[in-house]
């Protein structure tokens, strides 16, 4: 296990070299991750030598009354996560399964009969990422303070199992090592020494079945379990009375991440065409891109850049069919049952069965291979294409 860890963690390392060409944002993203996993390697080289027996011997975690999932990550990310639930509630019906996320991702877990408790974390580096919403919790010392005081009330809780369930930095294992009886991480993780059991992680392999390793300490049977986000927090639909219409998403905060001006002006269009009103999702500060390539003909569309979660939720709930890049409004209109079109970056996001396997790429894109998800190749995906699939 140490071997196959070290060689995947070189596979990371050099996934920060050999690349496509980027745009500054993620060159220089990929730039301070080579050398954060320079400086962290000797440590986890060290860790692995004095911590080799930690896991020896161990049986899993039998009957977990209590559990806490560790999620500190943006919404797609925390919105993905949420498939593990339902899988752990018909393993143990009794459970109860805590949260931790950063506070803006909240919402996301909110009104989920299978969470009993949300706590906040905010992890400093992860704010620091270009491209990231910055805190709302105040300066560094507040964040310190606020952490701290999360700590206290998870040790209170008294875990029967600690589940962190990230694997590229920032991904310390450190907060969570004595916060219950065992704690469950990613063999790649930081600091993964320090967990009582590894979940093996394929670089190669789809981000989802990569999750259900870490229930296998649990008792759980990966080849029985199903892939299904939750979003139980719904709002007001803005389109509710607008008649029948499609969701387009065509804006990331990654800027690598785009398909063309030109494409979702033709294709925005062609929805109207053939009898949908569209409404076209985005953040506040995209409203500008989105209102460049709206067709010259904007009758029937409708933007909206303002929405809540949970109002975004009722919109995409209630559509046709939704269009859009692999972020977190693909990830939403999975949760929500709709059918969908989603342009993959495969040169830049590993995805299974799309990317080259031997191509050494850092980042992974989460969307599963499901018959009832359309993924297109944003590189080689036209309007037609898309019209055809349609």
């Amino acid at each position: 296990m140490i071997f196959k860890k070290h060689k995947r963690l070189l596979q990371k390392f050099l996934g920060n070299i050999v690349r496509p060409r980027f745009g500054w944002q993620k060159q220089f993203t990929k730039f301070a991750k080579f050398f954060y996993l320079l400086i962290e390697w000797p440590f986890e080289l060290l860790g692995d030598i004095l911590f080799f027996g930690k896991r020896t011997g161990k049986t899993g975690v039998k009957n977990p009354r209590r559990i806490l999932i560790v999620k500190i990550d943006q919404f797609g990310d925390v919105l993905f996560s949420t498939f593990l639930l339902p899988i752990i509630k018909k393993k143990y019906p009794d459970i109860e399964i805590d949260y931790l996320v950063n506070p803006k991702t909240k919402v996301l877990l909110e009104k989920n009969p299978h969470v009993a408790n949300i706590y906040l974390w905010e992890d400093v580096f992860l704010l620091a990422l270009l491209g990231r919403e910055k805190s709302r919790s105040g300066g560094f010392r507040e964040i310190r303070k606020k952490n701290r005081e999360t700590l206290r009330a998870l040790r209170a809780r008294r875990y029967d199992a600690v589940i962190n369930t990230r694997s590229y930095p920032p991904s310390s294992n450190i907060p969570w090592r004595r916060l219950g009886r065992a704690l469950i991480a990613f063999d790649i993780s930081e600091q993964s020494f320090l967990a009582d059991y590894w979940a093996d992680y394929d670089l190669n392999g789809e981000e989802w079945k990569n999750y259900l390793n870490l229930l296998v300490p649990l008792g759980i049977d990966k080849a029985s379990a199903d892939f299904h986000e939750e979003f139980y927090n719904f709002g007001k639909n803005p389109m509710a009375e607008k008649g029948v219409y499609a969701v387009i998403s065509p804006v990331s905060f990654d800027r690598d991440r785009q398909w063309g001006g030109d494409n979702w002006k033709e294709l925005i269009a062609s929805i109207v065409k053939q009898g949908y009103r569209v409404a076209i999702t985005g953040m506040r500060d995209q409203e500008q891109y989105i209102r460049q390539i709206l067709p010259a003909e904007q009758e029937n569309i409708f933007v909206f850049t303002t929405l809540s979660i949970p109002d975004f939720g009722a919109l995409m709930k209630g559509a046709a069919f939704f269009v859009g890049i692999e972020s977190f409004p693909a990830h939403l209109a999975l949760a929500c049952g709709t059918k969908e079109f989603a342009l993959v970056f495969n040169e830049i996001y590993y995805l299974k069965g799309y990317s080259r396997e031997s191509f050494l790429i850092d980042a992974r894109s989460m969307l599963p291979v499901l018959e009832n998800l359309r993924l297109l190749n944003a590189k080689s995906t036209s309007v037609a294409d898309i019209e055809k699939a349609m």
